[in-house]
């Protein structure tokens, strides 16, 4: 009997033990049961599908069409000639052989054919890694911890980037081994995991990040183990730096923009770049624009972040004296701060030049801190922290569906909105030359006429028109040469119409070299023969949407009928030019002009004022404005 009443009374103990240990499971994870297969599990289905929001707020735009960068590497792989792997690919900066070689060299056909399906092939690689990194994590921590670390790169806006443009197969592809890597290790499968990182650093230098913190992986690994995976990661960073270093030396690269010895970036102590760079990764993971012109939902996002993180915080301090949660929690919030403040310390070299698609890749360290914060807080915490980073997002700008006259303020060099503005304006040049133009002649030129501001380094030189034509031997003209040199032999002219649709529209050379000449005529005050020049390029012009040349032939030719004093015909040529095109220069000038002659100052004043506002340097205009304040008496 002694022996049972000796079992019975110690079996309340293990009770009370459970029972008192029933806070500590409540504030950390539990140890998770095993994981299910990946098509019986919810959370991997949740981690992978949540590239479907990102796809759904990037369609409209013209995703996949290649621009700017793009150029260079399909230009090197259709033209060179050469496969090599140690040269920059056709970058002329950086040293990333399996994006810009071995990516458009497969890839160069299908990019120029079905850009939407580079668009489909990228989102289907950020499910994949969301996947990769789930799997990895869940092996630690419950489902719904490891969803909401593997959908973190998602949901932002920046992430649309990663989709829309092929040249961001550097940031993806670094990713995806990234993610490869991040799983191996969680293996204990080290061959596996240097090759994907090995594959990382050969897409971008910002795997360097992964390869110093995956053998600190939290849970992954005992101490000796660490070790031994750190210096093998390390071995292979060396090994892979002083290639780089080498073929950087021999293929005479150097960072863009001449950033590396520019006066701003040694005017800027290195705190204040690596402090820039945090700030801005963490306002485009939620998000945010960083230009001057702010968002309307920008503080309302900043106060519930701050919020949230405040009420996170106090609640792990507060549990953590009771049971030791924050002692649980500190290993994986320091390991994700780490990963997040050293890759946001990668972009300093590129300072002041910001792209909110580089934080993409520190987005997995922020989304492992703040999870675990949250998610050992309390589970609604977590739940509030995914459903504001995906309000957020969704109140980013919906892809606009023409082309702007000017760049949107958003405080980047390029992100998803100037880019797909970008994208669509060589959609619809490419449209435009193909429909009339199935082939050019070799050695043809194409004129490109009044483009959009800051937008013409999309084309990329004479690139872009080779790459469209597989033929090297065709280039573009500027307006500004042809101007100088009226008889330069063109097939067409590409010109932009800023609000009409289409929005490339086709002018004849000869119509364009006779508007030119009736410009000259102007200037020499031959009217007649200006008279006889603009009807001329009327009869030669063909293509009927370009408005903008229409509009302007009308403006000159109010312009010289007021010269001529014929002001009703000039007053009616000028007001239709300028019902074409609100910013026709020559329209506004005729309209002052014939004010002017009528003695109605103050409408020659106002006509004065907006020639200048579109085009402060114009010298008639000018010379008009002070005959205007001589006859008013003054100002």
């Amino acid at each position: 009997m002694k022996p049972r009443r000796r079992s019975e009374s110690r079996s309340p103990r293990p009770a009370a033990r459970a029972a008192g240990e029933a806070p500590a499971r409540a504030s950390a994870p539990a140890p998770p049961a095993p994981a299910p297969p990946p098509w019986r599990d919810r959370w991997a289905w949740a981690s992978a599908l949540a590239v479907i929001p990102v796809v759904l707020h990037s369609l409209g735009a013209p995703l996949g069409e290649p621009v700017a960068d793009d150029f260079d590497f399909l230009h090197r792989a259709l033209f060179s000639g050469t496969h090599s792997l140690f040269d920059g690919g056709g970058s002329a900066a950086f040293w990333r052989p399996l994006a810009h070689q071995v990516y458009f060299q497969a890839m160069a056909g299908v990019i120029l054919s079905h850009p939407g399906v580079i668009a489909g092939f990228h989102a289907a690689l950020l499910a994949l890694a969301s996947l990769l990194v789930y799997r990895a994590l869940r092996r630690t921590w419950p489902g719904p911890w490891s969803a909401a670390v593997a959908s973190f790169p998602l949901l932002s806006e920046s992430t649309r980037g990663l989709i829309a443009w092929p040249s961001q197969i550097v940031d993806l592809g670094a990713w995806v081994f990234t993610a490869i890597a991040i799983h191996e290790a969680a293996a204990r499968r080290l061959w596996t995991t240097l090759l994907a990182l090995l594959a990382a650093l050969l897409c971008k230098e910002v795997a360097v990040v992964a390869a110093l913190l995956i053998p600190w992986m939290p849970g992954a690994h005992d101490r000796r183990e660490r070790v031994r995976w750190a210096a093998a990661t390390g071995a292979l960073v060396a090994a892979w730096g002083l290639a780089y270093a080498a073929v950087r030396q021999h293929a005479g690269l150097h960072i863009p923009h001449q950033a590396e010895a520019s006066a701003q970036v040694s005017a800027t102590p290195l705190l204040g770049r690596i402090w820039w760079a945090i700030e801005h990764c963490a306002r485009a993971l939620f998000s945010l624009p960083t230009g001057e012109t702010h968002a309307a939902w920008e503080w309302p996002v900043v106060i519930a972040a701050f919020a949230l993180f405040a009420v996170a915080l106090a609640m792990t301090l507060r549990r953590g004296r009771r049971d030791g949660a924050l002692r649980r929690l500190l290993p994986a919030a320091g390991w994700g701060v780490a990963w997040f403040a050293i890759a946001a310390a990668t972009m300093t070299p590129v300072f002041p030049i910001w792209a909110p698609y580089r934080c993409a890749y520190g987005a997995v360290g922020f989304g492992v801190a703040a999870t675990a914060l949250c998610g050992a807080a309390h589970p609604a915490l977590l739940a509030a922290l995914v459903a504001l980073r995906l309000t957020a997002f969704s109140l980013s700008p919906s892809p606009r569906r023409e082309i702007e006259k000017r760049a949107p303020d958003t405080g980047a060099f390029i992100d998803f909105e100037r880019l797909t503005r970008l994208q669509r304006l060589m959609r619809e040049t490419r449209g435009a030359l193909a429909e009339r133009y199935p082939t050019l002649p070799r050695g043809g030129r194409v004129g490109l006429y009044h483009l959009p501001r800051h937008a013409d380094y999309a084309y990329e030189g004479a690139r872009s028109l080779q790459v469209w034509y597989r033929d090297s031997t065709l280039s573009w003209v500027a307006y500004s040469e042809l101007v100088r040199h009226h008889d330069i032999p063109l097939v067409t002219i590409a010109e932009f119409e800023p609000d009409r649709h289409p929005q490339i529209a086709l002018v004849e050379p000869d119509a364009m070299r006779n508007l030119l000449e009736a410009i000259d005529a102007v200037g020499r005050a031959d009217w007649i023969a200006a008279l006889a020049g603009l009807h001329r390029a009327d009869s030669l012009q063909r293509d009927p949407n370009a408005v903008l040349f229409a509009a302007q032939l009308a403006g000159e030719r109010g312009t010289v009928l007021a010269f001529l004093h014929q002001l009703e015909p000039a007053e009616l040529e000028a007001r239709r030019g300028c019902a074409l095109w609100p910013e026709n220069v020559y329209g506004h000038f005729a309209l002052a002009f014939v004010a002017y002659q009528r003695r109605d100052l103050r409408e020659a004043a106002v006509q004065v004022d907006s020639v200048l506002r579109f085009d402060p340097n114009h010298g008639p205009s000018r010379r008009l404005a002070a005959a205007i304040m001589r006859a008013r008496g003054g100002p």
